[in-house]
């Protein structure tokens, strides 16, 4: 009776523990372009739109909305208050383009708002040395699975790309008050609150609805609010080349040549649960059966005695 019953103790667990679970957990996708599909894209925001510093708010198929923007090492000579400081290794908005399926590409504020292709994407050629997208999920925690690009540059540009997650204590720096920041420099990412999750070789370009066809598996394990999307730096990796293939196998990055748009990202969102929810009746009922069972043990051991 002793094993039955801690048998019937272990199946309750186990199914109350898989309900709560997949109430918690959700895959997403997120289409990032500024058309729509059944409510998955992308709009501008109204502050600083058409400028420096604007940001799109992509709406995922789960209703998660994640706010993109995007930031680069080539710091221009503006002084309006949103560049990085004259010294010292930071970052500077700039501004991110939409190019319909081929989705997001970023102006830094030396190549200028309007700057023809390869640079008009997240690159990190001359003029610019490295670009990236910042998405923030808000209060939500998600764990990036997958990373698609709807466009590189030509045969002599790749897109390698570098991966972090913010794991502080506390919300990333910013630069004012109403813009997320990419937290110091590129050779300090790592020591304040960024941990590295990966680095990738050579995307496949993917510009046909719905995206997501030729995405990179990250191999992601750990969730957080804030992630980058950064052209490979192997200042960001370790102080080396070996990154993974779209698939997880081995294979080496180039640092200097990349040119790449973002179109699609997939990701397991992990809601917190809300303050003094009760567990959803199929929980409860999974829940009552095996408390059932166990009573009925308990029972039949009573009247043995």
């Amino acid at each position: 009776m002793k094993q039955l019953r801690t048998t019937l103790l272990w199946i309750s667990a186990v199914l109350f523990g898989s309900a709560l679970s997949s109430q918690a957990m959700a895959q997403a996708t997120w289409n990032l372009f500024s058309g729509s599909v059944s409510g998955n894209g992308c709009t501008q925001s109204a502050t600083y739109a058409g400028d420096y510093n604007n940001s799109y708010n992509c709406t995922g198929s789960t209703g998660v909305t994640a706010t993109a923007s995007a930031w680069s090492a080539d710091r221009g000579t503006g002084t309006d208050g949103l560049t990085a400081p004259a010294s010292g290794q930071y970052y500077a908005s700039a501004y991110m383009a939409q190019y319909g399926n081929s989705g997001f590409g970023a102006a830094s504020r030396t190549e200028l708002i309007g700057v023809l292709p390869p640079d008009h994407s997240f690159d990190s050629l001359n003029p610019g040395t490295q670009d990236l997208m910042l998405l923030d999920f808000g209060s939500t925690s998600v764990i990036l699975n997958q990373i698609g690009i709807g466009w590189k540059g030509g045969p002599w540009n790749q897109a390698d790309i570098t991966v972090m997650r913010w794991s502080g204590s506390s919300a990333p720096g910013r630069v004012t008050t109403s813009s997320p920041r990419s937290t110091d420099g590129e050779q300090n990412l790592i020591s304040t609150g960024w941990s590295l999750v990966g680095s990738y070789a050579d995307l496949t370009p993917d510009s046909t609805l719905p995206f997501g066809s030729s995405p990179a598996n990250t191999g992601a394990t750990q969730a957080s609010s804030w992630w980058l999307i950064s052209t490979f730096n192997t200042a960001l990796n370790g102080g080396t080349t070996a990154c993974k293939s779209s698939t997880g196998t081995n294979a080496t990055c180039s640092q200097g040549n990349d040119a790449f748009k973002l179109n699609f990202i997939s990701a397991t969102v992990v809601p917190p649960p809300p303050p003094g929810k009760a567990p959803e009746p199929g929980s409860l009922a999974l829940a009552g059966v095996a408390l059932a069972g166990l009573f009925g043990v308990r029972r039949s051991v009573t009247k043995r005695n």
